[in-house]
């Protein structure tokens, strides 16, 4: 059995796989002047866009594990822990019973990112694809699975019936951290949950540097939010907007979800097996359906 960790200057980040954990653990332990300082002189993001090139001193807590080694560097700056929970095992309740006193920095998945954090769990944390980790969904529920609007229906459903959890938490123990804040705007998130923590930001000029290119090498990863942001405006405008270049299955999905939450319709799926190329087509099928 994990034993009970009661010292006050542990500072756990809760997070989704895929959730940036890694990012956060090297960010708070170079630029908050309050944080157990390593060489990380060797840190580069990796070619999908991780940090897990950054040094760790401490174990990272695997899923609530049955044994959890832990020692403190220096007992008077903040140590950190990443809590890997994996998307589906939002299990903070555990977390607090085993390092009692211990703050919490939990990633929330706000509504509006969850397509970025699903892709980065699939894609960055199982390194593997989307439509294939979603494949035997489709072969159970759809005679015609081999067809791109089973798969990508099967998107727009989950997003409907979103199965992952990472909700802000009320507790005074916690900083809920919003995904969206980070991603938009890594610099003023970062630089106000560093302060969160009782600390103050050093190196500023290196951090800065350090937000631009990690939002740099993500952007794969954050391009359905804008794409989404774009086709909304659009919509909202009257203005006709050209979407050929939105091929992927998952973000077609993610769209459609997000077209019937904003105008409350059900998209026919045989009706629209071809995807848009343009918002007047999604304004004209909405006109149609309301």
């Amino acid at each position: 059995m994990t034993p009970s960790f009661k010292n006050s200057n542990l500072m756990l980040i809760s997070y989704p796989a895929g959730g940036f954990g890694y990012f956060l653990f090297y960010v708070l332990t170079e630029f908050s002047n309050n944080t157990v300082k390593v060489d990380n002189t060797q840190f580069k993001f990796g070619p999908t866009g991780n940090s897990h090139s950054t040094k760790k001193y401490t174990d990272v807590y695997f899923r609530d594990p049955a044994n959890y080694p832990i020692s403190i560097l220096d007992p008077d700056k903040l140590t950190l822990v990443l809590c890997d929970n994996g998307i589906n095992n939002d299990s903070y309740e555990k977390i607090k019973k085993t390092f009692l006193n211990a703050r919490i920095i939990r990633t929330v998945i706000d509504s509006s990112v969850r397509p970025i954090i699903y892709q980065t769990c699939i894609v960055k944390a199982k390194n593997s694809n989307l439509v294939d980790e979603n494949k035997m969904q489709v072969l159970t529920h759809w005679k015609d699975f081999e067809e791109d609007y089973a798969k990508r229906e099967n998107f727009t459903l989950m997003y409907h019936q979103w199965p992952f959890k990472w909700d802000e938490v009320n507790d005074p123990n916690i900083i809920n951290l919003s995904l969206e804040y980070l991603i938009t705007n890594p610099v003023s998130c970062i630089s106000e949950l560093i302060k969160s923590i009782g600390g103050q930001v050093i190196n500023k000029e290196k951090f800065i540097d350090c937000c631009h290119q990690w939002k740099q090498v993500n952007q794969p990863y954050f391009k359905i939010y804008y794409e989404w942001e774009t086709i909304r405006n659009s919509l909202e405008k009257s203005q006709n907007t050209d979407i050929s270049h939105i091929t992927d299955l998952h973000e077609q999905g993610y769209i459609n979800h997000c077209i019937e939450c904003k105008f409350n319709v059900i998209i026919p799926v045989y009706d629209y097996k071809h995807w848009f190329t343009c918002t007047e087509q999604i304004q004209k099928m909405v006109n149609h359906l309301i």
